[in-house]
């Protein structure tokens, strides 16, 4: 019988104790710690720059090299953008990534790709940009 009451103890106590505090939240760092949480921030970066980066050369080029004036610079920028999003969303989601940058960067590239992507594919749609 003691044997038995042993047994239930152990069976109900098997789980360790907790000695942190459950209230305070977990550890963050704020540099991401895998080589694809720093690709997805210099994805980031690349997409983000690429709208700035591009209307300059639209404005410096725009009468040497007429190309600059179609709908090939905003295409570039989107697809920049939209791969960083993604590759951030990646990161995160599957590879469990929790640094503070890794966090923050995928906020502003998702909404600035939704924003960026409605914006070229509406002007294509209507013709805005010939």
């Amino acid at each position: 019988m003691n044997e038995k009451n042993n047994k239930n103890k152990l069976a109900s106590n098997d789980r360790p104790e907790n000695t942190t505090n459950p209230a305070s939240p977990p550890k963050r760092s704020v540099l991401p710690k895998t080589a694809l949480g720093w690709w997805a921030l210099g994805a980031s970066v690349v997409g983000i720059a690429s709208w700035v980066v591009l209307p300059a050369i639209h404005a410096v080029f725009r009468d040497v090299y007429p190309i600059t004036n179609t709908w090939v610079m905003p295409a570039i920028g989107t697809a920049l953008l939209d791969a960083a999003a993604i590759l951030n969303v990646l990161v995160i989601w599957r590879r469990r990534e929790q640094s503070v940058l890794n966090i923050v960067a995928p906020v502003l590239v998702i909404l600035m790709a939704l924003l960026f992507t409605f914006i070229v594919v509406g002007e294509s749609i209507s013709g805005a940009q010939r």
